[in-house]
């Protein structure tokens, strides 16, 4: 029988969906034993949150700051075959729970030598977030051999708008009337398990170097060009504005709240700004410098971390 770790953080329970959805032939069969293993801060994160609760965790997300975290109860150590992490981006960045798991003595434990496959939900930008995961995993010497995403489908200045309120009052759909559902699709939920039947075959026949080229095939990342574009605008400057924040004081702190203010309106404004320019500025990358431009793409498709 293989034996399958399963890590994941939820919020909405959206990560769960997304998990059994693509755990699905897995679950189903009789020779795979999948632990599920939620990941839970002892302080735990608000939900729906405040406005100044989201944006005052912007500092400590981006600084990859942990927090604490209940250990896993695994009592012996278990040789599992393959390490699933289920994990939301957040402010560019890996979502404070997953990455305080990551930065723990049992991650080095269970997932040191160990092949890892990383499923995403999100709005729509991954990219900076899986970049620090390879680094994370590349840290605790596992195995990175696939991603899979599954992220809102409108449009960004659209998703903008419900995952905030998603976030912030807990609405999911028809909001205001007029918006769409925010999230991951139920045809998305639906087709999910042929990326669990593309994991087990390369499993069962230890072909898991060639997994992601497989899962790419069937459309396992959603790569934007104009979401390529502000990601890495957004991750040139949120450091920067991390450690301004930082300066005045730790999380919760007041001393701090008035930048916290400032940037939970400088942020939004941003994006609603700059996403047409971004839009356009996308449309003719391919043109202007297409060798770039399918350079970047083809390296997001693949998990081997830049080394300069």
């Amino acid at each position: 029988m293989k034996k399958i770790l399963v890590i994941y953080f939820s919020q909405t329970g959206q990560a769960k969906q997304v998990l059994d959805a693509t755990l699905k032939p897995f679950i189903e069969n009789s020779e795979y034993k999948v632990d599920y293993n939620l990941i839970k801060p002892k302080n735990t994160f608000p939900y729906p949150w405040t406005y100044m609760q989201f944006f005052d965790a912007f500092p400590e997300t981006v600084r990859g700051t942990p927090c604490e975290i209940e250990p896993l109860q695994i009592e012996t150590p278990i040789d599992y075959d393959l390490v699933v992490i289920a994990y939301q981006p957040w402010f560019l960045s890996i979502c404070v729970p997953i990455n305080s798991f990551l930065q723990s003595e049992q991650a080095k434990l269970l997932l040191e030598n160990k092949p890892v496959i990383t499923i995403i939900n999100c709005r729509n930008m991954w990219l900076g977030a899986q970049e620090k995961m390879k680094k994370q995993l590349l840290n605790l010497k596992a195995n990175l051999v696939g991603n899979i995403t599954f992220v809102d489908r409108s449009a960004n200045l659209v998703s903008l708008v419900t995952v905030f309120a998603y976030l912030l009052s807990g609405i999911k759909e028809n909001f205001m009337g007029i918006f769409p559902k925010y999230g991951v699709t139920e045809k998305d939920l639906i087709n999910a398990p042929k990326f669990g039947v593309c994991i087990q075959s390369h499993l069962e026949n230890n072909q898991l170097a060639k997994l992601q080229v497989e899962l790419n095939k069937i459309g396992a990342l959603d790569i934007r060009g104009n979401l390529l574009l502000m990601e890495g605008r957004g991750r040139a400057l949120f450091p920067l504005y991390a450690n301004y924040i930082s300066k005045k004081g730790t999380q919760g702190s007041e001393e701090r709240k008035t930048r916290v203010r400032i940037f939970g309106i400088v942020l939004p404004t941003a994006i609603l700004l700059l996403s047409p320019i971004i839009t356009i500025l996308s449309r003719l990358a391919p043109i202007l410098a297409k060798k770039k431009f399918d350079k970047e793409i083809a390296y997001y498709s693949q998990n081997s971390l830049k080394l300069n």
